[in-house]
């Protein structure tokens, strides 16, 4: 007998989701018998090994962040700019031009 055990080669994961998010996911897995854990893992090694479907899946995530951060920055932005003419805090060379 060897004196190393088996180890279980994982690596734990937290993750938050909304919990309407959470709850109608369980749902659909629980409808075709399949835990998170699987679900995840497989999506997980589709990405390592490059599908194709995996990575548009990535793609689309990482476009829809840009654009709510870009939104986001442009909300921002209207907003200090509409600061700035309220309060009168510009410079005296300021250039609506150059906005």
């Amino acid at each position: 007998m060897s004196k190393y055990k088996d180890f279980d080669h994982r690596k734990s994961i937290h993750i938050k989701l909304l919990t309407e998010t959470h709850g109608a996911f369980r749902i659909e897995l629980i409808k075709k018998k399949l835990s998170m854990q699987e679900v995840f893992e497989d999506f997980a090694q589709r990405v390592v090994r490059g599908d194709g479907f995996a990575h548009r899946v990535l793609d689309t995530v990482a476009r829809k962040k840009r654009e709510r951060h870009i939104e986001k920055l442009s909300e921002t932005d209207a907003e200090s700019i509409f600061d700035a003419i309220e309060n009168g805090d510009f410079d005296d060379d300021f250039d609506p031009e150059d906005i």
